[in-house]
């Protein structure tokens, strides 16, 4: 019998393949997202192992009363990630993402210098991405100017299965019930990247772009700044990308793209859904709207 972690990795995979025979997208980035992705899964399943083995302690979280006013159960920069643990899967990617070449070589082996010598620190490095302290990787992105979001995609990647590990011990201890009512999440605090409609209902759930979690809005509004005014609320699709559409507000000007696949013969990995509908993004800030966060995978 299939584990969950094994369950989301061969959809993972399934969806890859999907994307590869649909076309559109470099089979370098493709094989580089599968690469990372098995990896990321391996700790995982490690990790989940030694729960199995040692269940580990929850981290005090945000009381009931803060947290139904709006406070995250546990604010992103206060996930405590095993930053040894990282700094070895960080070690693990890099030559993988060296061996692709061009100027993904060129970046991997300024980082990994940075990393011998110590101009680079992991430990700085995960508590930067923790904080989202933008001013140190525009700083990096000019020592890597061919591949600028290269350390942030590191940086995420590492970090991605322990604070996914740690965001499903909190959601354990502390289960999401009923609607959500504020623009970010109600775990970490970080804003969503996809919105996704589910069940014969309609369920409209956000996804995390920090800890992954899946959370319940509510079916009409601005996910972001929670504008009702049907005036204001606006959305578009286009016949190329059947299943997703794109929703604006006026108010904000902010959009997040929708992916509806209940009426569709279709796998749905959120992180790959917003890939392959990156057309949208465009279109959506031609129009002068904006998204507030990057994607799952840091671009």
């Amino acid at each position: 019998m299939q584990n969950d972690g094994d369950k989301e990795a061969r959809r993972f995979s399934r969806k890859i393949a999907a994307l590869r025979k649909k076309g559109g997208f470099p089979d370098t980035m493709l094989a580089l997202l599968e690469n990372v992705a098995d990896r990321q899964f391996q700790v995982k399943a490690e990790l989940k192992e030694r729960t199995n083995a040692a269940p580990a302690a929850v981290p005090e979280l945000t009381d009931p009363q803060r947290h139904v006013q709006g406070a995250s159960l546990l604010p992103r920069a206060a996930f405590p990630v095993d930053v040894a643990a990282a700094a070895q899967l960080l070690s693990t990617l890099l030559p993988e993402i060296r061996s692709y070449g061009s100027e993904l070589e060129i970046g991997a082996d300024r980082v990994m210098e940075a990393l011998e010598t110590e101009e680079l620190e992991a430990e700085r490095l995960f508590r930067a991405y923790l904080e989202e302290d933008q001013e140190f990787f525009a700083i990096w992105a000019e020592k890597t100017p061919g591949t600028p979001k290269l350390l942030f995609f590191l940086a995420q990647s590492a970090l991605t299965p322990f604070v996914r590990d740690i965001a499903e011990k909190i959601t354990t201890a502390r289960p999401l019930e009923g609607t959500w009512e504020h623009g970010h999440c109600p775990v970490c605090g970080s804003l969503p990247y996809l919105s996704s409609l589910e069940t014969r209902e309609g369920r409209r759930m956000m996804h995390c772009s920090f800890c992954h979690s899946a959370y319940r809005v509510s079916r009409i509004g601005c996910v972001y700044c929670g504008e009702r005014d049907p005036e204001k609320l606006q959305y578009f699709n286009v016949e190329e990308l059947p299943g997703y559409r794109v929703e604006l507000c006026e108010h904000c000007r902010m959009y997040t793209k929708t992916a509806d696949f209940r009426q569709l013969d279709r796998i749905s990995v959120p992180v790959l859904d917003d890939l392959e509908s990156l057309a949208l993004d465009v279109l959506a800030q031609s129009r002068g709207h904006v998204r507030p966060t990057l994607s799952a995978f840091g671009f």
